[in-house]
């Protein structure tokens, strides 16, 4: 444990009346204690005088305001106002001496301060010293490595006729007709058919029920022969050559590994019976589709998606070296996190993930099912999240890198952009709401930061696929 004791000398206090006294109080003791390597108690002892004084002052403050009867505003006796507002200035001046102990432990200790975890101590009695502990978690120590430089491998940007071509295709095939056919399927086709496996005369339905895919389907889709699809792999390419009203049976050999147990080494059997057989034709390249593209030519088609594709390779390109100068930063150092800020980053991220999936439609249900992983996965997300802002700020710190007037508002535009609100709304919140302004500061400056990071990388061009 380590003490301060800290003495005011002359003309440290106000002549005021009340005994209003001046920041800081004329001895206080302060005491750390290390609990572990990112979380302090710092113990502070104010002295009996400085209370006194700060009674006086906080009865002064309440006495300038109190209606008592016969008296008008800031002339009613000091222990008439004392005993008829004792919760007031009982309340204010725990306030009052807190906020002082606080500051002064900071000052004093030395100690980088993340959070307050918890505020308490004994309760203060008239005539004693007073004494606040705080259980702070603190920013360890650390030494930043080199993080101008960092190797990057980025992909190149630059876009062929054949991607535009590719994603003109694309595009076709979003806007594809299906139309009824009474050939038998071939590849790329879409078949509707009803299908039931069976495993050792057993219905496949019965020993995995909460597969469905995997047991009976009546009047479902498939693509014939796809090379991606979920579904059993025998239905799949068993439609191939089938038309509407064929039968047959296909078998299923489950691998060993295969993700269900009860199948997993076995070899099922299926009853396919196809109802419907469609082929598909991508929408033609002509003046319809064009129009509904917004588009007057083929070559204004070809230059917008151009320009989109651009845009694309030139933002996943940035993300690629952003990701790689994360890790780099991160792998290389190790130093003690605030449990405090891994915890709550813990919470966020599983709240964040949470509200994505029951946007799609997951149930609350399958989390609980999960949430042992989910709070694995999260933890480690957080714990990589507060290891990197924190590197971040020290980084900023170093490179004198400050948010500016004009990074907030631009990022409020951006805010509001995204929430379909007005810039006004957002700034007003902001200003009844100082922490939230607070975090938007931090997030600013920790992707400032970063972008200098990156532009200061050492980029190698990987070659073209």
């Amino acid at each position: 444990m380590i003490f301060w004791t800290v003495s005011g000398g002359a003309g440290s206090r106000s002549e005021e009346p009340w005994g209003y006294p001046r920041f800081p109080y004329n001895t206080v003791t302060i005491a750390v204690e290390n609990i572990s390597d990112t979380r302090k108690e710092l113990v502070v002892t104010v002295a009996a005088a400085d209370m006194a004084a700060e009674e006086l002052a906080v009865l002064g403050e309440i006495a300038k305001q109190a209606r008592l009867p016969g008296f008008r505003p800031g002339k009613a006796p000091a222990e008439m106002v004392r005993k008829r507002y004792a919760k007031e200035i009982d309340e204010e001046l725990h306030r009052k001496v807190a906020g002082k102990a606080y500051e002064e432990a900071v000052k004093n200790s030395k100690v980088n301060v993340f959070t307050v975890v918890k505020m308490d101590g004994p309760p203060f009695k008239k005539g004693e010293d007073a004494v606040v502990k705080f259980t702070v978690d603190v920013v360890a120590e650390f030494a930043l490595p080199e993080y101008k430089g960092l190797p990057v491998q980025a992909s190149g940007t630059e876009v062929t006729d054949a991607d535009v071509e590719s994603a003109i295709k694309e595009l076709r095939e979003a806007r594809a007709d299906y139309t009824v056919v009474e050939r038998a399927a071939a590849a790329g086709d879409f078949v509707k058919l009803n299908y039931s496996g069976s495993l050792n005369g057993r219905p496949i339905a019965e020993i995995v029920p909460e597969r469905t895919i995997l047991g009976t389907q009546n009047g479902t889709w498939e693509e014939a022969a796809a090379t991606q699809a979920p579904g059993v792999r025998a239905v799949i390419d068993g439609v191939v050559g089938m038309k509407a009203g064929d039968k047959k049976e296909v078998t299923q050999v489950f691998a060993a590994d295969f993700d269900v147990p009860a199948l997993a080494g076995q070899t099922g059997s299926y009853a396919l019976e196809v109802l419907e057989v469609r082929e598909k034709r991508p929408a033609a390249l002509d003046e319809t589709l064009l129009k509904s593209l917004q588009c007057e030519t083929v070559e204004q088609l070809q230059q917008r998606v151009r320009d989109d594709l651009q845009s694309r390779k030139e933002q996943a390109a940035q993300a690629a070296s952003r990701e790689q100068v994360v890790k780099a930063l991160t792998g290389a150092v190790e130093f003690p996190l605030p449990e405090s800020a891994v915890e709550n980053e813990t919470q966020q991220v599983l709240r964040d993930y949470m509200e994505r999936q029951m946007r799609q439609g997951v149930p609350e249900a399958e989390f609980e099912k999960r949430k042992d992983e989910l709070f694995a996965g999260a933890r480690e997300a957080a714990t990589s999240r507060v290891k990197l802002n924190l590197m971040l700020l020290k980084i900023a710190e170093k490179e004198g890198i400050k948010v500016e007037n004009e990074d907030l508002h631009k990022r409020i535009l951006q805010e509001a952009m995204m929430a379909r609100q007005r810039p006004e709304q957002i700034v007003k919140r902001l200003q009844e709401d100082r922490q939230l302004l607070a975090q938007l500061q931090r997030a600013i400056l920790h992707a400032k930061t970063l972008d200098f990071v990156v532009e200061q990388a050492k980029v190698t061009a990987l070659p073209a696929a």
